[in-house]
């Protein structure tokens, strides 16, 4: 009797360890599910997205009982932001298709609200590398052509000629009211453009779609500069229990590049839903009382970082406890991956301790590899590496939607290395508990 009284609370045991995980895989899902839903805007500065978004996630660290530097774990700072909530059409007559916003067709972000027809005219890429000046008639009402599309940027004086196109139509070097650049694909669309909201407008479109100079375009595109609008960082700790004054740190960015006019939304579940949800769960693993650290742990989830790590910076420039408290920071973007592994950048820097992930994954297989990377300025590890903190940055290798694109949806994430990265994770901070 007592061997099936044994067996049947092994059985209890097994089943409830293996609900618990599950229960874990399933928080991650739906909470990358909640920040990816069209009621977060894309999780930027259009519609308010961020403090949609950041008022989610505090209440998720209240519900969890993380503890406060701030009554409700924001840490505000302001930044200028270039939105675009209302049109965003343009037209070349109609010989040419209906443009396909961000597949061949795109809006620098810095563009100002421009509204009219306007004359086209082209322009040659090596006239405006050697900076000929020229002066065109009713400038105001003309549109400036520049094909890029057949400069091959791995020859050096091509390369030189790409930069200074980009270069005269970012600083209207012609003084016109835009620029259309024809590009082989789209150009990589930086919201860090969107800082500064320019007096011009500038259309990037690809050669397959303008095969011929049009002659005309009609455009009706508006975008509203904030200046000092209010976001925020969303910041919680559990309080080790031997060491509290000392930190590892789990960083997560859940900006997003947000929704572009009326009906095209930047959904972002990779880019960074997935971290945001990765350090939302630790933060719940860790506030089980069962799991309480020696050290303490901040789980630092801010905004800014596609407009150039602002809110990292920021959180770095104004810490709630001393950088150099810091054992390990840990920054998760694009996590949403794994199946084929991890890579760990600053792996290159920190040599030692990048050795004991290496030794954890290779003992236990948690994922198929571990990959060390040199430090790069590419996420929000960088400010804390940058001020002497042993930081590194983790993105997964594997299947998802298209980077920067509508198609970054929770559909499209494999997931496929959630487990082996969370337990490798728990298993790196448990090296550190106290016997």
């Amino acid at each position: 009797m007592r061997a099936i009284i044994k067996l049947l609370v092994c059985v209890f045991y097994l089943v409830l360890g293996t609900s618990l995980q599950a229960q874990d895989s399933l928080y991650y899902r739906q909470t990358i599910a909640k920040l990816t839903s069209d009621d977060f805007h894309g999780r930027g500065y259009a519609f308010k997205g961020d403090s949609i978004a950041a008022r989610f996630i505090a209440s998720e660290m209240e519900r969890f009982n993380l503890e406060k530097w701030t009554p409700d774990y924001y840490q505000t700072y302001f930044l200028n932001m270039n939105t675009f909530e209302g049109e965003t059409y343009f037209s070349f007559g109609e010989n040419y298709p209906a443009p396909e916003l961000f597949e061949n067709t795109q809006f620098m972000a810095y563009s100002h609200s421009t509204k009219g027809e306007f004359i086209v005219k082209a322009i040659k890429a090596k006239e405006v590398y050697k900076q000929k000046k020229r002066k065109f008639k009713n400038q105001e009402n003309l549109f400036l052509l520049i094909d890029i599309s057949d400069l091959d940027t791995k020859d050096s004086i091509q390369k030189e000629m790409y930069h200074a196109v980009l270069r005269a139509a970012n600083l209207n070097m012609y003084q016109v009211k835009g620029y259309i650049l024809v590009s082989k694909n789209l150009l990589p669309w930086h919201l860090a453009y969107g800082k500064l909201q320019l007096e011009h407008l500038t259309l990037n479109v690809t050669k397959e779609y303008v095969k011929t100079t049009p002659k005309k375009i009609e455009v009706n595109v508006e975008s509203n500069y904030i200046e000092n609008y209010e976001t925020q960082n969303v910041c919680g700790y559990i309080k080790g229990k031997t060491y509290p004054d000392s930190f590892f740190v789990c960083i997560a960015h859940y900006d997003h590049l947000g929704r572009f006019g009326k009906d095209y939304v930047f959904y972002g579940a990779n880019d960074n839903a997935s971290g945001t949800a990765f350090v939302l769960d630790l933060a719940r693993h860790y506030s089980q009382p069962e799991n309480q650290p020696d050290y303490s742990i901040a789980f630092l989830i801010v905004s800014g970082e596609e407009i150039g790590l602002l809110g990292s910076m920021y959180y770095v420039d104004h810490s709630f406890f001393p950088i150099s408290h810091i054992k390990t920071a840990i920054n998760f973007d694009m996590v949403g991956t794994g199946e084929d592994g991890i890579t760990m950048v600053c792996g290159k820097a920190f040599p030692e301790e990048f050795e004991k992930f290496k030794t954890l994954n290779q003992t236990h297989n948690y994922l198929s590899k571990v990959v060390d990377r040199e430090a790069t300025s590419n996420s929000d590890h960088y400010p804390f590496y940058r001020e002497g903190a042993m930081a590194f940055f983790i993105y997964g290798m594997g299947k998802s939607g298209r980077y920067h694109h509508t198609s970054d949806v929770l559909d499209n994430l494999s997931l496929g290395g959630y487990t082996g990265l969370f337990k490798l994770i728990t298993d790196y901070f448990n090296l550190y508990q106290i016997e």
